[in-house]
């Protein structure tokens, strides 16, 4: 167990010396809103899915996609908040809101994976006809929406929707990751 953390920590150790130089210090800003777009798009178009039924069920598969995009998404903002980590003036106060943030994006991620596994081991039913079966996740019958899934993405939502509330909270209230800047009002003499 010593040798996977210690590998992990080098591993993270040289992303973080080689992600200063190569992206500015407000990159989870500008990055983050992509998981927050797909996951809850992926939500919506799953929801519209049990309602419209599609031949080919572009409405499921596209779920599906944007589910796994969402994720993927997830864990390149999470990347990059490492690197934005690395700008912020720390207290007391910042120590807390740091970490109920990651933990609360750790679990966004859990929730949207939960999603991708259930769907994975979840099967089409079998064509009543002569036809092909439908599209599924690489030809295996695998793929389909159901109940767990929707429930677990709806989760990850939530989740990402909390966790984006405290990130917000942490930049406009306490002013974690901003520059101070003097401002001078030029309406006022």
């Amino acid at each position: 167990m010593h040798f996977i953390a210690g590998l992990w920590n080098a591993f993270l150790g040289t992303w973080i010396r080689i992600g200063i130089h190569l992206f500015p210090h407000t990159i989870h800003p500008m990055v983050v809103h992509f998981p927050i777009a797909l996951l809850y798009l992926a939500l919506a178009i799953d929801i519209l899915s049990k309602f419209v039924k599609t031949p080919d069920r572009f409405f499921d598969r596209a779920s599906f996609w944007l589910t796994i995009l969402g994720f993927i998404a997830g864990a390149i903002a999470a990347a990059m908040g490492v690197i934005s980590e690395q700008f912020v003036r720390w207290n007391a106060t910042t120590t807390v809101l740091l970490s109920a943030h990651q933990r609360d994006a750790v679990l966004t991620g859990i929730f949207a994976l939960l999603a991708i596994v259930v769907r994975f081991f979840s099967r089409y039913p079998a064509p009543t006809t002569g036809r092909n079966q439908p599209w599924s996740f690489w030809n295996t019958g695998r793929g389909r929406s159901n109940g767990l899934s929707t429930l677990f993405l709806l989760l990850a939502v939530v989740m990402i929707t909390w966790t984006g509330s405290l990130g917000g909270t942490m930049v406009y209230h306490y002013g974690v990751g901003i520059r101070h800047v003097t401002y001078k009002n030029p309406l006022k003499p």
